[in-house]
């Protein structure tokens, strides 16, 4: 980690087949901290991933000789490919299957469209390790105005699900400093209570292991009502184990994150799912 963190060429791998848009991810990222290289196939993309290990991958689902998905299902079946953070960048409207399915391999998804490619800045900028700092003006200007850090979470009303009170105490005092309202409930069964009592909750952060009611089940019983149906819920789990993520996003969370929290991902991750 420290070894990634302190390197200063960080390596970009986008896979995408459209020549134009390859260009302006170039013009857009590309810059002396970041080497970028294209692939305008999946068969492409495989090889460069066996030849070179990158830091990140922005993916586009639609190539001509396979679909994402399955370029994706290729490489956690090749031996000797490290898979880097993968950042889905698709023009396609996904279903809520697609959407899960994704997730087990990707750590962002972004629809192509208004303020596309400003979040895809902000991501990469993320997954790379970049210092803003030593940005170009322009791409600096772009990630102030995205990151502005109290405009996006102003007035928000954030459900936080979790029975250790102190972490409960220091996650909302930083969550409150940048404008937002939040709401508690120790285990599944009150967390549902308030969802059912409050009608303008803007995004939930569930923990997983509760009481009464653990993070997983209440996942579920939110998601069995169609009004919850795009109500964006984090979940955050203290184990880090092999299927967690799957369980969580099988469960109905919108993505995850493990503790204990790194408060600058978790607001990051708020962001785009509050954008």
């Amino acid at each position: 980690m420290e070894s990634f963190i302190e390197k200063n060429i960080k390596d970009l791998l986008v896979v995408e087949d459209d020549e134009n848009l390859r260009k302006s991810i170039r013009k857009l990222i590309g810059n002396g901290d970041v080497n970028i290289t294209e692939a305008a196939s999946g068969e492409e993309a495989l090889d460069a991933l066996l030849n070179k290990a990158f830091d990140c991958m922005v993916l586009d689902l639609g190539l001509p000789d396979m679909t994402g998905f399955e370029l994706l299902g290729m490489l956690e079946n090749e031996k000797g490919i490290r898979i880097p953070p993968v950042i889905v960048y698709t023009g396609k409207e996904l279903t809520r299957e697609e959407e899960e399915q994704l997730r087990v391999y990707a750590e962002s998804i972004i629809v192509k469209g208004a303020k596309s490619e400003e979040r895809l800045l902000d991501e990469t900028t993320l997954f790379l390790h970049r210092i803003v700092s030593l940005m170009p003006q322009k791409e600096q200007k772009v990630i102030a105005n995205l990151q502005d850090k109290d405009g996006i979470f102003k007035n928000k009303r954030i459900l936080l699900a979790d029975d250790d009170m102190r972490n409960v105490f220091a996650m909302s005092k930083i969550l409150r400093e940048k404008g937002m309202e939040v709401l508690k409930a120790e285990d599944g069964a009150k967390a549902l209570k308030v969802l059912e009592q409050e009608s303008d909750i803007h995004l939930v952060l569930m923990d997983i292991m509760m009481p009464i009611m653990d993070g997983y089940e209440t996942m579920k019983k939110i998601r069995e009502q169609e009004r919850f149906a795009k109500l964006p819920v984090i979940a955050l789990t203290a184990k880090a184990m092999k299927g967690d993520r799957e369980k969580c996003i099988e469960s109905g969370a919108s993505d995850y994150l493990t503790k204990p929290v790194d408060m600058e991902r978790l607001l990051s991750m708020m962001r785009v799912w509050l954008y």
